[in-house]
């Protein structure tokens, strides 16, 4: 969940929280990852927790990078928040229609 839709739409990101889902982090802004800094990464990964964590009561520890875009930088910086970087496994951008 990105933090601004959050701030947006906490009605329904507490809906999706209490049908049981488990609402993760997709960072505050959408920002590109790769090309922040630790402490920028940290806060802005904070900031989208804090939302989440405002409107379920429970703080994510998933986090999806924007984009799809990680390295190493990243991944290190994500798991000294306690927190696990995850991305999908399928890639739907090109799938052929099936109608």
């Amino acid at each position: 969940m990105v933090g601004d839709w959050v701030t947006k739409y906490p009605e329904s990101v507490k809906a999706l929280a209490d049908a049981g889902h488990e609402v993760m982090n997709h960072s505050d802004d959408h920002a590109h990852f790769n090309s922040l800094s630790r402490e920028q990464i940290v806060a802005d990964i904070t900031a989208c927790n804090e939302k989440i964590a405002a409107v379920t009561g429970k703080t994510p520890t998933l986090f999806r990078p924007p984009y799809g875009e990680y390295n190493d930088h990243v991944v290190t910086t994500v798991r000294s928040m306690g927190m696990e970087p995850i991305q999908w496994d399928v890639e739907t951008l090109d799938a052929p229609s099936i109608y």
